[in-house]
């Protein structure tokens, strides 16, 4: 527990019990792949260890890198925060609204919407398409992310037109999902 809990000399009962009722979710809900962030691979690979001992099988374990709050860095995504995240079944015009606000600095680190890019976008998508006015350059596509990046960095390529077409792209991976939801 003392890996787990964030500041051991000054840990809150909750920091050592809440990891122990997460491992208890993967036991009670039969999980066979828990997936998550990367902050839970400690979680995760405590279940691994301990189920096994206690009659129950050991879960596949699977995390991806955490993306920045739509807000920046310094305050995680929550669903108690709308304004910080996109949820799996947000609406078409809800995605644009919140890229459009996000934070977006001239640089990759902490930069949410590079990072939707690089983690969501080229890996499911393969490309991203940037529609702009002929007067700004006209339409462009970039077919990798450190293409994308580059771009972005030398001033090639408006935080605008990126949020735009990062809005595009998600309002399209997310559809299936919203259709799903929606009973569509």
């Amino acid at each position: 527990m003392q890996e787990i809990a964030r500041d051991f000399e000054n840990a809150r009962v909750s920091q050592m019990i809440y990891p122990l009722m997460q491992i208890s979710d993967i036991k009670h809900l039969n999980v066979d792949i828990a997936h998550g962030g990367i902050e839970q691979r400690k979680i995760h690979m405590l279940a691994r260890e301990t189920l096994p001992d206690i009659g129950y099988k050991k879960p596949i374990c699977i995390h991806t890198p955490l993306i920045c709050s739509l807000r920046g860095p310094g305050e995680k995504m929550s669903s108690s925060k709308p304004e910080t995240m996109i949820a799996v079944d947000e609406e078409p015009l809800e995605i644009r609204k919140k890229i459009r606000r996000a934070f977006c600095p001239p640089n990759a680190e902490g930069n949410p919407i590079l990072e939707i890019s690089r983690y969501l976008i080229f890996p499911r998508v393969g490309i991203l398409k940037v529609k702009r006015r002929e007067k700004f350059g006209g339409d462009i596509e970039f077919n990798s992310y450190d293409e994308l990046e580059s771009a972005y960095l030398e001033g090639k390529l408006h935080a605008l037109d990126l949020k735009n077409a990062v809005a595009d792209s998600l309002i399209e991976i997310l559809e299936p999902v919203r259709d799903e939801i929606g009973g569509n």
